[in-house]
């Protein structure tokens, strides 16, 4: 089994793949949380997705997760 996590990530008009959000460590519950956020998004997803278009899921390599290290 490999060690990584999954990501949301979207575009701005200046920048591509902006962090937006972690989203778990299996893609089904990244896949859960990204249909979520297009299709019935919390308040708190509407402002991390403020400005952001083209979101997609992203995977992340363990000894890429800065995250994990706070």
């Amino acid at each position: 089994m490999k060690d990584s996590d999954y990501i949301i990530v979207g575009d701005t008009e200046r920048f591509d793949g902006c962090l937006i959000c972690v989203a778990g460590k299996t893609k089904e519950d990244a896949e859960e949380l990204l249909n979520r956020m297009l299709h019935n998004p919390t308040e708190n997803d509407k402002r991390l997705m403020d400005g952001h278009r083209n979101l997609r899921i992203k995977e992340v390599p363990a000894e890429k997760c800065g995250w994990r290290n706070v």
